[in-house]
């Protein structure tokens, strides 16, 4: 059918050029999609808009949508490449750490969203010899998510939260995040190079064992087991088959 064939070409090069005249339906359409994505941007990432402010936001958010549009309905997921944009952004030279933050609040909104698994417990640990303990491979639980981060991204991150109690101590140094969900609430910390190391041996397919002496040999003064724990109790990993427990 040519005329439909020639209707789809229209309407499509009409929504990409912006020919529509400023009140005409694909006008509207136009800007009511565009409005959605810098809400659900500001909704998804809403410390780096307490960071740089509500009108710089908005109009980063306006050019990121214009160049990274959602490709889902589901605008809840939307700003994936959110935080390498803002990374090439004028913005990012001057608060440098404001692309860290990003990946911080994407870290977040993707273990908040993650599918659901029961996650490994301290109980479930106790429950294993020393020796089948370290030839463990433990997986990682599927709402995790880690990083290392050139600046102290995440306790910037962590200081903006309501739920935060404890004192955030802000030092300029790199730093690792952690983001897990082992229940219903995210829960998020900051990651140690000695844990960060041993999280990272872990996903790569190490054993426990092969982990832990690893991490201990680069950081010998740091009690590996009590990083271990704390992994454990912030729900990094899935639980275990209960053969093998």
């Amino acid at each position: 059918m040519p005329e439909l064939r020639a209707f789809q070409h229209h309407f499509v090069t009409a929504i990409d050029s912006g020919a529509a005249l400023p009140l005409s339906p694909l006008a509207i359409y136009r800007n009511t999609s565009l409005a959605g994505a810098c809400q659900a941007l500001a909704d998804n990432f809403p410390v780096v808009r307490e960071l740089v402010g509500e009108a710089l936001f908005e109009a980063l958010a306006v050019d990121h949508a214009r160049e990274c549009p959602p490709t889902s309905p589901v605008l809840a997921l939307y700003g994936a490449e959110f935080a390498m944009w803002l990374a090439r952004q004028p913005i990012a030279a001057e608060i440098t750490y404001i692309a860290d933050v990003a990946r911080c609040e994407r870290m977040h909104i993707e273990a908040l969203f993650a599918a659901d698994a029961p996650a490994l417990t301290i109980s479930d640990i106790a429950l294993i010899a020393g020796d089948r303990l370290a030839a463990l491979r433990l997986k990682p639980h599927p709402a995790t998510r880690i990083d290392w981060l050139a600046t102290p991204a995440m306790p910037i991150w962590l200081a903006h939260q309501d739920d935060v109690t404890e004192e955030i101590v802000i030092e300029w140094e790199p730093g690792g995040a952690l983001f897990a969900r082992p229940r219903n609430h995210v829960l998020a910390r900051v990651l140690t190079r000695p844990a960060h190391r041993l999280l990272s041996g872990l996903r790569m397919g190490e054993t426990l064992g092969e982990a832990a002496e690893s991490a201990r040999s680069l950081y010998p003064e740091t009690d590996i087991g009590a990083e271990f724990a704390q992994l454990v109790e912030t729900g990094a990993f899935v639980a275990m088959p209960e053969r093998m427990i």
